[in-house]
């Protein structure tokens, strides 16, 4: 049922955007909403209060330790992925810069463009960590004391990189279907929020 609904949506966007860009936007779409429902676990988790964080180390400190510094690296580099070019080595990507050359209207290509460049350059932080630390366990970063010094990341670098992202989809979908998605708003139901709850109650 849920692929039933994924596909009746995509259809729905291919509708209102057209073959060309409808089914890349829409493939780019649900990675953005699948990153903020990372992200949001992540938060409610490391991000709200002190109190979760003692519930989470009474609970089991080093799994959640691990899970803290996974759901980290798995936000930056879906960050990345969303952020590379649209073609390497011969290859599609599916990733913001791929989504200007489909509009066929030049004004909105342009604006377009323009919000992605602004998010390349507000992300560029992910794809350093991702290029030297995560995907690639770069020689000198490992080795050679200062020798690679990388950008540090907030959560609130993480948030401004999000809405960097997130603006240029909605500028698309305001554009094409007159509708102001809000990709930070999810209801959370069986996610991080309620294992807290339920941690809470063992204690």
């Amino acid at each position: 049922m849920e692929t039933d609904n994924i596909s009746a949506m995509r259809d729905e966007y291919v509708g209102s955007m057209g073959g060309e860009l409808g089914p890349v936007f829409f493939a780019v779409h649900h990675e953005v909403i699948e990153l903020g429902i990372v992200w949001q676990q992540y938060v409610h988790l490391y991000g709200t209060s002190a109190e979760n964080i003692n519930v989470l180390n009474q609970t089991a400190s080093l799994f959640f330790r691990v899970i803290q510094d996974e759901l980290w690296d798995s936000v930056l580099l879906r960050i990345a992925a969303l952020t590379d070019p649209a073609t390497m080595r011969g290859k599609k990507n599916i990733t913001l810069r791929a989504l200007p050359a489909l509009v066929l209207d030049p004004i909105m290509r342009g604006e377009i463009q323009s919000l992605c460049d602004l998010a390349l350059a507000e992300t560029e932080y992910a794809r350093e960590h991702r290029n030297k630390r995560i995907a690639h366990n770069d020689h000198d970063y490992h080795i050679v004391k200062g020798a690679v010094h990388l950008s540090g990341i907030s959560r609130v670098k993480i948030e401004e990189m999000l809405t960097a992202i997130r603006n240029v989809l909605r500028y698309v979908q305001h554009k094409t279907r007159a509708v102001d998605f809000l990709y930070d708003r999810f209801i959370d139901e069986s996610g991080a929020a309620l294992l807290l709850r339920k941690l809470r109650k063992v204690d």
